[in-house]
């Protein structure tokens, strides 16, 4: 009798860990992998906010960690300044249309800077005071970088109106599904646009107001400046257009 009491707990035993060794390996099988990032899992501190604001400053803002003139450049091969070479403009019949794609009709840094957006802000909720925040970091800094994603938004934006004016005006990120990228694709009205581009900076000069950052990070003075050449640059477009077709 004692004999198969001892056998049956012994059965009973190897059961549990056998058991137990089941769940815990199916527990380590479920796991999401390390080098596996999730929007889920991240977007919850003030350091991984500023890991991807960093990878951002360098495709958006000019000569960002580059050797070139930056928006000095720009003026390159007008009446203000020339460069090292001449211009093909500058040579009868050889401006023409390039024959290669250019990357100015790409969304690529807006559908980035949206979905940073649309991740963060539902974490940080629709108090400026904080209150409803679940981002890890100081208040202070929290909000700092999410200004700093609404200012390059709208820098980006600024970019698009220089270029072509009317553009579409996107503030979500997209789903890969034809009929809504077509309908998304509609170019609204240049005065729209840099509308648009102003109420971004506002907010990020709003959001950027608590804390100052060092001389490499943008500010709240930086988008309270660029806001003024986004406006000067409009108002300049309506004056110099008035009554032409350009200007309804």
């Amino acid at each position: 009798m004692r004999h198969k009491y001892i056998q049956h707990i012994a059965q009973v035993a190897l059961a549990m860990a056998l058991l137990g060794g089941t769940t815990s390996c199916e527990d380590f099988l479920n796991r999401e992998p390390m080098s596996k990032l999730s929007p889920e899992t991240y977007y919850t501190s003030a350091a991984q906010l500023e890991a991807n604001l960093n990878d951002e400053y360098p495709n958006i803002l000019p000569s960002y960690g580059q050797w070139d003139y930056g928006i000095y450049g720009a003026d390159n091969d007008t009446d203000n300044q020339t460069d090292d070479y001449i211009h093909d403009r500058f040579t009868t019949d050889q401006w023409r249309v390039p024959h290669t794609e250019d990357n100015n009709w790409k969304f690529e840094r807006i559908y980035r800077t949206n979905f940073f957006l649309s991740q963060v802000m539902p974490k940080f909720g629709t108090a400026m005071d904080g209150s409803q925040n679940t981002i890890g970091g100081t208040l202070a800094d929290v909000k700092h970088y999410i200004g700093e994603m609404y200012f390059l938004r709208a820098y980006e934006y600024f970019k698009k109106l220089q270029l072509f004016g009317d553009f579409p005006i996107i503030t979500e990120p997209l789903v890969d599904e034809a009929a809504s990228l077509v309908e998304a694709s509609k170019r609204q009205p240049r005065n729209e646009v840099a509308r648009f581009i102003i109420e971004d900076l506002e907010r990020a000069a709003e959001f950027m107001k608590d804390v100052d950052k060092a001389t490499t990070r943008i500010n709240r003075d930086v988008a309270l400046l660029i806001k003024s050449r986004v406006a000067l640059f409009e108002a300049s477009w309506l004056k110099n257009f008035a009554g032409t077709a350009f200007v309804p």
